[in-house]
């Protein structure tokens, strides 16, 4: 499964046709070099957009030619989705293919090749902020370096939903910089963060796979207040579990035996009923776009259903009743 065009608008960060202009950008940007161009006298249109989240980078880059670019060791992850074509990892002695069916995840120094025609999403993900978010998932101190198997097989369920966290996250980067954005970028990125540690293999997934313990329920109270007193606010999962004082698998899995659903779930249902309340208020001159977007709302026809099924009705009627 690929993700999907179209490139980041929001940042573009570099557009040239010149090779000697590449080879700045690439060692700015990247701390690269170019190690290899199969074709020198084909044309070159190289393109990369930058998108910064809360915590990790995400790029796309395409160069219109085959080319290769060496990259440093670095304390950041390096997880490269193909978007179109074929490229490859060259790390060490072992060559890993990045297609359609398998991603590759690298910290160290390798080589990639770019072959004609392939553009990918490449995602930046500081090393801490995975062990930080693993941490807070099983509850565990993370006392040894976390290490990952280069080779990401994206034919697994885990995999999968990886990937629609991914494509969700990318939809919404072209949209307007609004409270909704912001709350869903933050969320989302929270998101992939622990999709790629359930995805991955890596050397504490007994540690991530094993049981838990239950929170108890006035753990789960406090996590309900906190998202209640800060429902407006990008919410994670890192403040849930911190205002709840358990792991996150703990909250979750208590959440959902107790309530019968999700923090996140209970998240919604605490915007939607701000919103119901803005579309009730007799003072308020906000449409229903405008509400939606100030409950982190971005998917109009979304939360139209949502809201419907919450309330029994559309918001539009709600609205049309209060006028």
């Amino acid at each position: 499964m690929s993700v999907q065009d179209p490139l980041f608008s929001v940042l573009p960060s570099f557009r040239t046709r010149s090779v000697d202009r590449l080879s700045e950008i690439v060692q700015t940007s990247f701390a690269a070099t170019i190690t290899k161009l199969v074709r020198k006298d084909a044309e070159i249109d190289a393109r990369g957009d930058r998108f910064e989240l809360p915590s990790t980078v995400l790029w796309s880059c395409s160069y219109g030619m085959p080319i290769r670019l060496k990259f440093p060791e670095g304390e950041q992850l390096r997880v490269q989705f193909q978007r179109r074509g074929f490229g490859a990892t060259h790390a060490g002695k072992e060559v890993i293919a990045v297609d359609q069916r398998q991603s590759c995840i690298f910290a160290g120094e390798a080589e990639v090749d770019f072959g004609d025609g392939y553009a990918q999403v490449a995602w930046r993900v500081p090393v801490d902020a995975l062990r930080r978010k693993l941490s807070v998932l099983t509850g565990c101190s993370i006392t040894h370096p976390l290490a990952f198997d280069p080779v990401l097989n994206l034919t697994t369920p885990q995999s999968r939903s990886m990937l629609h966290v991914l494509e969700s996250l990318l939809g919404i980067i072209d949209a307007e910089p609004a409270v909704s954005a912001r709350l869903l970028r933050s969320e989302l990125e929270s998101a992939l963060l622990v999709a790629l540690l359930c995805a991955a293999r890596h050397n504490y997934r007994d540690v991530l796979d094993r049981g838990v313990p239950a929170a108890a329920p006035w753990q789960v109270r406090r996590a309900e207040s906190f998202i209640e007193a800060n429902w407006d606010k990008p919410i994670t999962i890192d403040d849930i579990v911190e205002a709840g004082g358990a792991s996150a698998r703990s909250v979750f899995r208590t959440f959902r035996q107790s309530r019968g659903y999700t923090p996140l779930q209970f998240a919604k249902q605490i915007r939607l009923r701000h919103a119901k309340r803005l579309l009730e208020d007799r003072d308020s001159t906000n449409n229903v776009t405008e509400v939606a977007l100030t409950c982190g709302f971005s998917d109009l026809s979304r939360f139209s259903k949502d809201f419907s099924r919450a309330f029994g009705v559309a918001p539009s009627t709600l609205l049309q009743r209060k006028r």
